[in-house]
């Protein structure tokens, strides 16, 4: 729904921006900032994943950039990752924008490492509904009458013919035998290769090939009395279907204890071989995949169709069965390819889209009706001149087939729907791989977590990527956070009778207003050092949480009715009581950090004044507290991860806490108000009607 325009929307309010982003997106960005007349740095997640480590706490030292724009953002979640650590030291001292249709792909997890990049360790306490306060989503719905999306229908499933034998005897498959660095996963590579089955027999027949020339290569090693590392079988080259041999006895270790290793080998190899051989030239299954997108386009002879898939041979296989039908193109990694030959990525999805991407229209000969591609095309294209989406195979996540379908039904389609349809993998694999419950799993996180546009993925009959009702058990904090701003909104534009009141607070006038409702309290916008809230109160309970600021905003839907004067006194003290309240929690530690290193960190802050010299004490107290103030701030993930060097080092107690201190440029704290640290703006009273 425009991701980018609303970021470089953002990005005009800073002076420094920096935009990192798949490289396959960078043109797309380049021609965003053109057409906005903005200005802004590019970088891309695979640089950063390139980047030296030992350079990495050094790249683009704080305040370079005032503004980072991390577009799928999702591309970042692992911690663990060389990208994650660059991008953590990018983002220091900056303020960060995370773009993502789908944060949460696995697990929470996900979403704790996204918002660590600037929250720091604090992001791993924080409560779901805390770490969705981060997350601004807008579901189709809420933009009723505004904008226009296609509706998505209901995904139509297609069966294919089942091999349970097959399945059977690639779960069976004699174990491999590791490389001398690696690790054994015999069942992961049976579910694996049933993975790709599920995907096509075309898919399946070259992972089997790439694992027996693997084998082979291992065998001849072990044959040479050698034992290879994954580094030394890099050695041996696989391509086109022939293996290239190398010298096992100079490229890889000599190994004194390899017979057994040998006929575990070769038992795994002819085991391979022996699954390759059931494969004739004329797939069955393969051949129903092709009769089935045929018969779509029999169907629906005037739509124009993109189709997924996980696996490039998928893509290829179908496109070889396919293509001489004309006005089908395939796009891979490789490149793309029509029936007269290859074309260039953009040339493909100019003819295949020229409405999305402004090209020219091409002729009835050079037009594309279906665009056959693998995952590559399912994040940050525009191909809204389509108005099919068919998924050749079911990906691991529910993530994935919403960014397949989010391709299509998005701003700026000329259609008002969007046909779904999806190839069913093969029941025994589905048993064995149990993706539907995982891909269920996986979506009930992010439904709770951040929401999703797709509903219950329960692969049955009426299972659709359409808006539906959601249950409000299941209805995600964001969802809450849009639903509270309707209602707010819809208090702007009404005609509503105020009443002004002075209240010593260092405000100029209070507009306050009652109505009658069933449970009395009262709902207030107020602003802490500058920070604006929502403060509610129903009965005797004050509280800033969403769900209590939605109950209570929902109720004050009665009549308006005389505002009592001792009513907005005894409020204004509730308010106050609750904000001493929260600063004397704040003043006893209650929110610092509990992140161990920090409060290691203050006690020898602490230690540094205590075993002063008496005439370097009040010099050192005047550094150690502002070291303080940065041990107790919430900080980023970079600033943490110094933190943690800086406790492990052997520095000198005042060269330390200078090191320490000097981090609070960078800590990133909020600007207070001048006007003070509390003042209520605004209330509206809610009454009992006798």
């Amino acid at each position: 729904m425009g991701k980018t325009f609303v970021a470089i929307a953002v990005a005009r309010g800073f002076a420094h921006r920096l935009i990192v982003a798949p490289a396959a997106l960078i043109s797309m960005w380049r021609a965003a900032l053109a057409a906005t007349q903005i200005d802004a740095e590019l970088v891309t997640f695979e640089s950063l994943s390139r980047a030296d480590s030992t350079r990495l706490g050094k790249i683009d030292r704080p305040a370079t950039h005032d503004l980072v724009i991390v577009d799928e953002a999702h591309h970042v979640r692992n911690p663990r990752t060389n990208r994650y650590f660059a991008l953590e030291s990018l983002v220091r001292g900056a303020k960060v924008l995370l773009l993502s249709a789908t944060p949460i792909h696995n697990h929470r997890d996900d979403l704790v490492a996204l918002l660590s990049l600037f929250l720091g360790s604090r992001a791993r306490a924080m409560t779901t509904a805390e770490l969705a306060s981060c997350v601004v989503r807008r579901e189709q719905q809420q933009l009723a009458g505004s904008v226009q999306i296609p509706k998505v229908l209901p995904v139509d499933f297609h069966p294919v013919s089942d091999d349970p034998a097959l399945v059977d005897q690639l779960m069976n498959l004699p174990p491999p035998v590791p490389l001398r660095d690696g690790g054994l996963a015999g069942a992961l590579i049976g579910r694996g290769l049933i993975h790709q089955w599920a995907s096509s027999e075309a898919a399946l027949r070259e992972a089997l090939r790439r694992r027996v020339a693997k084998a082979a290569a291992l065998c001849a090693s072990l044959e040479a009395g050698t034992y290879p590392t994954t580094k030394e079988l890099e050695s041996w080259t696989y391509g086109e279907g022939a293996l290239q041999l190398g010298f096992a006895e100079l490229l890889s270790a000599p190994t004194m204890e390899h017979d057994e290793l040998l006929i575990a080998i070769q038992a795994h190899l002819k085991g391979l071989e022996l699954l390759l051989s059931r494969f004739s030239s004329t797939a069955t299954v393969d051949s129903q995949r092709a009769q089935i997108i045929a018969h779509i386009q029999q169907r629906q002879p005037e739509s124009t169709i993109v189709a997924f898939a996980q696996y490039a041979e998928t893509v290829s296989m179908l496109f070889r069965r396919l293509a001489p039908k004309g006005r089908i193109a395939m796009l891979t990694s490789h490149g793309a390819r029509v029936a007269g030959g290859p074309l260039t990525r953009k040339e493909a999805i100019d003819r295949f889209a020229p409405l999305a991407t402004g090209s020219r229209n091409p002729s009835a000969a050079e037009a594309i009706d279906l665009l056959l591609t693998t995952d590559l095309l399912s994040e940050g294209v525009n191909l809204q001149d389509a108005d099919t989406v068919i998924h050749l195979d079911i990906p691991w996540t529910a993530a994935r087939m919403e960014q397949r379908v989010g391709r299509v039904a998005r701003l700026g389609s000329p259609h008002t729907e969007v046909r779904v349809h999806a190839i069913h993998p093969p029941w025994s694999a589905q048993l064995v791989l149990g993706s539907e419950s995982l891909i269920q799993r996986k979506w009930n996180v992010a439904k709770s977590t951040v929401g999703t546009s797709t509903p219950d993925p329960s692969f049955k009959p009426g299972f659709t990527l359409a808006v539906s009702t959601v249950d409000p058990k299941m209805e995600s904090a964001s969802a809450k956070t849009e639903r509270l701003r309707a209602i707010l909104e819809n208090w702007i534009t009404a005609e509503m009778s105020t009443d002004g009141y002075g209240i010593d607070d260092g405000s100029d006038c209070l507009t306050v207003s009652t109505v009658i409702t069933s449970c009395p309290g009262f709902v207030a916008a107020v602003a802490v050092d500058g920070v604006s809230q929502l403060v509610v109160c129903e009965g005797d309970r004050v509280s800033t949480e969403m769900t209590a600021q939605i109950d209570a905003c929902g109720n004050a839907g009665g009549g308006e009715i005389t505002t009592i004067p001792a009513d907005v006194d005894h409020a204004a003290e509730v308010i106050y009581r609750w904000f001493e309240n929260g600063k004397a929690s704040a003043a006893a530690g209650l929110n610092v950090s509990n992140a161990s290193h920090r409060r290691a960190i203050i006690a020898r802050i602490d230690a540094t004044i205590e075993t002063a010299p008496p005439h370097l004490r009040t010099a050192r107290s005047t550094v150690a507290a502002r070291a303080r103030h940065v041990a107790t701030a919430s900080q980023c993930a970079a600033i943490e991860r110094e933190l943690e060097s800086l406790l492990a080092s052997g520095l000198p107690e005042d060269e330390w806490l200078h090191a320490i201190a000097c981090l609070e440029t960078n800590a990133g704290q909020v600007k207070k108000s001048p006007t003070g640290p509390l003042r209520i703006h605004a209330m509206l009273l809610l009454r009992n009607q006798d």
